[in-house]
């Protein structure tokens, strides 16, 4: 279903609970009852007042009491506050919805009246009645929301209405008010068409004019420990201010109007909002006016939706051939039935699709549309269809230039009838830069671009468009001849261009040049001379370019100077000149040309080359020569890639050139030497910058790979304790050979894993050897003690002095720790361990322990497999 609009008058006001706004609008008009004696009329003036049906804390209740001030219009005073009951409450809910809208939104309002007589001795200019009350909604799209007296944070435009009782020098004496006939509310789909009767009686039968007009503003909030709204103050009274677009002429947008003899207002519904409407029903009698109704009312329009919509052009007018391609805009997914009004058979579809029909003859037709034409939700539309053709609209238009007015001619053509209207908009945004002209001439005040739009009818209702884009400049556009420079001995032409007609003239034109009246003269002057091109279009609109020629009797160009080069290397060529001329480079060596442009780049061939530069300009010409030398670059050569070891030097040697400089410099002991020593802490790529003194700048570079062995970890073992008279085996690592010292007790002193048969503590030393020679050495203290046993210490002393600071058990022939624990006095465990050599560094939780002692026990298995246990004390001192 196509998501429609609808609009609620008179009786939809915002629900947001802001203050009170409540009063959604509001009139006032007066009957005359009777002149009395002393010469006073009276009358019975009615107010009423329109309200929502919501409620809340800060949403006001209709009042129930009022007060209507009247003011004497000849000094604006206070003539009399009148408090007046509610005489009529009414609250009505709008039942009647049309049943093809889906869940139609709940419609309801309260109408209160307020009635009472005022009688009023006779004035010149008559009295003002008046009633104010705040607030609007603060939502309201039409109108600029006013901050609220008293609370500034909050928003919400007061409302005033008010009638006029005649005077003698302002209306009729015993005059009666109009009466607007109806207090309905009426639900109108936007988008779409609507109207609605805003139809008024006068009980005098004057005649009456409709419109729409500005709306008031003022009051303030009611005070709700008195529950009434405050009396309204002296006129004058300021109206609302609108937001553009809108205004109180046009409160609901250009597409909603009000018709001034029948007060039917109709159109299209505007956007989903809340809008302030007024109108004005102006009473004449006799051609004069003698008094004004007012109505003040809210409009709120929201979202609904209808089940079917049939929707199209409102009419067909082009005239532009016989067959007319007709657009259906309606709900998707349904019947369409087209009648086109030519008495052809009906034409039934379920496509949206543009359908072409064609006509046999001119005229004017009536088609109409049916959506779900069996359905009694379905929908229709009606269209004009003119069928006159051929109207083709067109037109041109003379001139360019905007300090001239533009003459525009309609060139439309129209094959049945004739033109009857025009309506040219040309473009400029002003709304009155228009005419009704056929051929109308219009003066534009600045250059730019224009749209301009040219509407024609024709007296069958034919009408179309035609658009065109117009460029105004202020000075018509040229081109010239850019500053040039000028040979002597030759003759130039200049040229000049417009993309506009017209003509060209040159100054000055009597000072060597030929044809100054022409855009291409020919010059010849004798010195540096300023020549001025004067363009002027058919408008008699001028611009004017000028051109400065800078003549030369002789040209300058210079090379670069003769220098030595690499071989191999690109060179970039240049000259240095006085002036933009045209340059042709030379290889002198083939004699042909090899390039253009005042530098190119070249690769010159050994042994030497030479290149010529040539300047022209006309007939004038210079040239200027340059010679390379090629010569090859140093062939750089560094060794030794070679091994050394650790903390060793290595001899670095270069050659090839002249000057030397090796990186990295740290480990080199002369870096700009061509032989020199170097010491590398590790792996090192050490490069030589060769240059020499042959000409060619370019450096080489070559490299020599120094690689470091590492340090040789030799490793001959922990030291040990072997039980006196065995045997023992010693092992050695880190090498792929190895030599022992001293001989003593040794089996044999060139391998890793000699026996020793020794008898007494001895140490050790084994050098190990690299596969690239580099060595290292270790030794290993083997003491030599009756076992196996395991040898408990009866004191230590852990106070860091590094004599006697850790308590473990000496093992002699032992291959296992099966536990050491210490214990203090009171049995608690002060330290265990299994591991081999380990001990107590008298401790506990990080703590030193206290000095005294402690008792200890030690189990291990020995090289037989046998059990050995031991226990005892060891003190503890400090």
């Amino acid at each position: 279903m196509k998501k429609l609009l609808f609009i609620l008058i008179c009786v939809m006001c915002s629900t947001v609970a802001v203050h009170a706004k409540h009063i959604i609008g509001g009139q006032v008009y007066y009957k005359f009852l009777q002149k009395e004696a002393n010469g006073d009329y009276t009358y019975h003036v009615t107010m009423r007042l329109y309200r929502v049906c919501d409620h809340g804390s800060n949403i006001a209740e209709m009042p129930r009491t009022v007060y209507l001030m009247v003011f004497n219009k000849d000094n604006n005073q206070a003539f009399r506050k009148i408090q007046v009951d509610s005489s009529h409450f009414q609250e009505k809910n709008l039942t009647q919805f049309d049943p093809c809208i889906v869940n139609p939104p709940p419609v309801c309002f309260q109408v209160a009246s307020f009635e009472t007589d005022v009688t009023v001795p006779v004035n010149n200019n008559g009295y003002t009645v008046a009633f104010q009350s705040c607030c609007r909604d603060n939502f309201m799209v039409n109108i600029i929301s006013d901050p609220i007296a008293g609370s500034p944070n909050n928003y919400g435009t007061g409302a005033t209405y008010f009638t006029e009782l005649p005077g003698t020098n302002n209306g009729k004496l015993g005059n009666s008010s109009p009466v607007f006939n109806k207090e309905e509310a009426t639900l109108v789909c936007a988008d779409k068409k609507f109207t609605y009767d805003f139809s008024a009686t006068d009980p005098d039968k004057d005649e009456l004019h409709y419109s729409f007009c500005d709306a008031y503003k003022g009051g303030s909030t009611t005070d709700g420990r008195v529950g009434i709204p405050a009396p309204a103050v002296a006129p004058p009274y300021d109206f609302v201010q609108y937001v553009s677009p809108y205004s109180g002429s046009s409160p609901l947008g250009p597409n909603v109007t009000i018709d001034p003899n029948t007060g039917i207002i109709s159109g299209i519904a505007p956007n989903p909002g809340k809008y302030v409407v007024t109108v004005c029903v102006n009473e004449y009698r006799s051609g004069v006016l003698i008094g004004t109704l007012r109505k003040d009312f809210h409009i709120n329009v929201t979202t609904c939706m209808k089940q079917v919509v049939a929707a199209m052009p409102d009419k067909y007018s082009d005239c532009k051939g016989y067959t007319i391609t007709f657009l259906n805009y309606s709900t998707l997914g349904k019947t369409y039935t087209w009648d086109f009004g030519d008495g052809t058979p009906l034409y039934v579809t379920n496509s949206t699709d543009p359908y072409p029909h064609t006509y046999t003859k001119q005229g004017l037709y009536k088609a109409k549309l049916w959506v779900d034409k069996a359905s009694s939700c379905g929908d229709s539309a009606t269209t004009d269809v003119y069928v006159f053709p051929k109207l083709i609209t067109d037109f041109s238009y003379d001139g360019s230039c905007a300090q001239r007015p533009v003459t525009f001619t309609d060139k439309s053509t129209t094959d049945v009838g004739i033109f009857a209207y025009y309506k040219w908009d040309f473009g400029t945004g002003v709304p009155g830069d228009t005419s009704n002209k056929a051929n109308p001439t219009f003066q534009y005040k600045a250059p730019g671009t224009y749209q301009v739009i040219m509407y024609n009818r024709t007296t069958n209702g034919c009408e179309q468009y035609d658009t065109a884009s117009i460029t105004l400049y202020d000075k018509p556009p040229v081109f010239a001849t850019a500053d040039t420079l000028y040979c002597a001995k030759d003759r130039l032409q200049l040229w000049a261009t417009s993309p506009s007609r017209g003509t060209f003239s040159w100054k000055p034109d009597d000072y060597n040049i030929i044809n100054p009246n022409t855009p291409t003269p020919t010059i010849f002057p004798p010195k540096d001379t300023t020549y001025t091109v004067t363009f002027t279009d058919d408008q008699q609109c001028t611009n004017t370019k000028s051109v400065f020629i800078d003549r030369r009797d002789t040209l300058m160009v210079t090379t670069m100077v003769d220098s030595t080069v690499c071989t191999g290397d690109e060179i970039t060529l240049y000259g240095i000149t006085d002036g933009a001329y045209q340059y042709t480079w030379q290889d002198l060596g083939n004699n042909t040309v090899i390039g253009k442009g005042l530098s190119i780049s070249v690769t010159p061939p050994p042994p030497t080359h030479k290149y010529e530069l040539l300047a022209e300009l006309g007939t004038c010409s210079t040239k200027d020569t340059v010679t390379f030398k090629v010569v090859d670059p140093p062939k750089a050569t560094a060794v030794p890639d070679t091994s050394i070891c650790s903390g060793s030097r290595v001899l670095l040697r270069a050659g090839g050139g002249a000057y030397y400089r090796w990186t990295p410099s740290f480990y080199i002991d002369s870096p700009k030497a061509a032989i020199t020593w170097a010491k590398p802490t590790d792996t090192t790529l050490f490069t030589v910058k060769v240059t020499d003194t042959l000409g060619c700048p370019k450096a080489t570079t070559a490299t020599a790979k120094v690689d470091v062995v590492p340090p040789v970890k030799a490793f001959a073992g922990n030291d040990t304790i072997v039980i006196l008279g065995q045997p023992f085996q010693l092992h050695a690592t880190g090498g792929i050979r190895y030599t022992w010292t001293p001989s003593t007790g040794l089996n044999n002193l060139n391998i890793p894993d000699p026996t020793t048969t020794n008898n007494k503590d001895i140490r050790y030393t084994v050098t190990a050897y690299t596969q690239e020679g580099c060595s290292g050495t270790d030794d290993i203290l083997v003491r030599f003690i009756a076992g196996p046993d395991i040898y408990i210490p009866n004191a230590f002393s852990p106070n860091g002095d590094g004599l006697n600071d850790i308590f473990r058990p000496l093992p002699v022939g032992i291959v296992k720790m099966n536990y050491f624990r210490v214990y203090d006095r009171w049995g608690k465990l002060m330290y265990s361990s299994t591991a081999y050599l380990k001990g107590w560094d008298g401790t506990v939780n990080g703590a030193p322990a206290a000095v005294g002692t402690y008792v200890w026990i030690v189990e291990g298995l020995d090289i037989n497999q046998n059990t050995i246990s031991e226990k005892g004390t060891v003190t503890l001192v400090r």
